[in-house]
C-alpha cells in the first residue's frame, strides 16, 4: 500500500450526507449472500470467497456515506485482507461517484481517484460504473473525472453491476444498448459478473457464455478471465480448463487473466496458487507478464487523448501476444 497518499488539510475533509440520506443509500451486507441473490450454489469455499469479496466492496461503499476524512479510508483499508483491498477500493469508488451526485458539497471522486488510482487503477475505474447504473444522468460528469485511458472500465463496471444484480435481464441483452466500444466494455464487465453468478465454476460460466450471441463471447470470456484471476478462487487446473472451454476465445480469456495479473502485482496481493496458475497459462512469471503488459499499455498511450482507442488497442495487443506464444 505504499502508493496510497492521503490528501492533506481541507482536501482530506469529507462531508457525510445527512443521517436520513445515509440510511436510504446504505447497502446491507446480506445483499451479496448467494441465497439472497439466488445465484447457483457453489462449493462452500467458493461461496465464502465470493461473498467475502462482495462484503468488502460494500464496506468500502458504505464508508463513503459516513467518513468525515480520507484518513478513515487509509485506516480502514489496513484492516482488509490483501485479497480484499481492491474490492474495498472498488466499492469506495462507487460510493464516491454517488456522493458527488448530491448537491452542495465538494467533489469527492477526484480526490478518491488521486488517493487510490495509482495502485488500483482497474478497480477504481470499474467501481464508478456501478454508479452509472443507478444515476445514468451522471454518466458524462463521471467520465470527465476519469483517466482517458482507463475510462472504458466505467462501462465494464456497468456491465458487471447489471449481470450481478439483474442476471436474467442482462443475459437476454436488453441493457447492452451502448454506442461503439462501450458495448464491448460492458460485456467485459458482464463476463466478470458471470463468474460470480456461476459460483466460480468454470463449466457453468462456459455454458452461460455458450448460450449467448457469438459476437459477445470474446469479451465475455475476457471478463471471466479477469475474475478468474483477480477474484478466484482458482488455480492452474481451473485456468487451463477455462482455456480449453473458451475454445476460439482462449486468447481473450488469457488477456483478461493478464490484466488481472497486472492489478494483483501492482497492489501486491498475488496469492501463491494464482502465481503458479498465471505461470502455467502464460509460460512466464507474473512479474514478467506484468512488465510486458505495461510496456504494451505505454506503447498505446499516445492515442489515449487523440481518439480514445488506446484501451482497446492495448487489450488487442495482449490477446495477440498470447496467440503468438501459443504458436511458437
Amino acid at each position: 500500500m505504499n502508493r496510497i497518499t492521503l490528501p492533506e488539510g481541507d482536501a482530506n475533509r469529507l462531508q457525510p450526507p445527512a443521517a436520513f440520506i445515509r440510511k436510504f443509500l446504505a447497502l446491507d451486507p446480506k445483499r451479496v449472500e448467494f441465497r439472497v441473490r439466488g445465484f447457483d450454489l457453489a462449493e462452500k469455499s467458493h461461496e465464502q470467497r465470493l461473498e467475502s469479496i462482495g462484503k468488502a466492496f460494500l464496506r468500502g461503499y458504505n464508508l463513503t456515506l459516513s467518513a468525515r476524512s480520507f484518513t478513515e479510508f487509509g485506516q480502514a483499508i489496513k484492516e482488509e485482507a490483501d485479497l480484499l483491498r481492491g474490492f474495498f477500493v472498488e466499492g469506495g469508488a462507487m460510493g464516491s461517484a454517488l456522493i458527488d451526485s448530491l448537491p452542495f458539497r465538494k467533489a469527492m471522486l477526484p480526490r478518491y481517484i488521486a488517493m487510490f488510482g495509482a495502485q488500483y487503477p482497474i478497480l477504481v475505474h470499474a467501481g464508478v460504473g456501478l454508479t452509472i447504473s443507478k444515476f445514468s444522468w451522471r454518466e458524462k460528469g463521471i467520465l470527465a473525472e476519469l483517466d482517458p485511458f482507463y475510462r472504458w472500465l466505467a462501462y465494464d463496471g456497468l456491465g458487471y453491476h447489471n449481470m450481478y444484480f439483474e442476471p436474467d435481464k442482462t443475459l437476454a441483452g436488453p441493457k447492452r444498448i451502448l454506442p461503439g466500444y462501450a458495448s464491448r466494455a460492458y460485456d467485459q464487465g458482464a463476463g466478470r459478473g458471470i463468474w460470480f453468478i456461476s459460483g466460480a465454476d468454470v463449466g457453468k460460466a462456459a455454458a452461460t457464455i455458450a448460450a449467448m450471441a457469438s459476437d459477445r463471447q470474446p469479451d465475455l470470456w475476457a471478463g471471466v478471465g479477469l475474475a478468474l484471476c483477480y477474484a478466484g478462487p482458482a488455480g492452474a487446473k481451473e485456468f487451463l480448463n477455462a482455456k480449453a472451454l473458451a475454445g476460439p476465445c482462449a486468447a481473450d480469456m488469457a488477456m483478461g487473466v493478464a490484466i488481472a495479473c497486472t492489478a494483483r502485482v501492482k497492489d501486491q496481493s498475488l496469492l501463491p496458487e494464482v502465481r503458479e496458475a498465471i505461470s502455467v497459462l502464460w509460460n512466464m512469471t507474473p512479474e514478467a507478464l506484468t512488465e510486458r503488459v505495461e510496456a504494451m499499455r505505454q506503447s498505446t498511450l499516445p492515442s489515449a487523448l487523440a481518439d480514445g482507442t488506446a484501451y482497446a488497442a492495448w487489450r488487442d495487443k495482449i490477446t495477440q501476444a498470447f496467440t503468438s506464444r501459443q504458436s511458437d
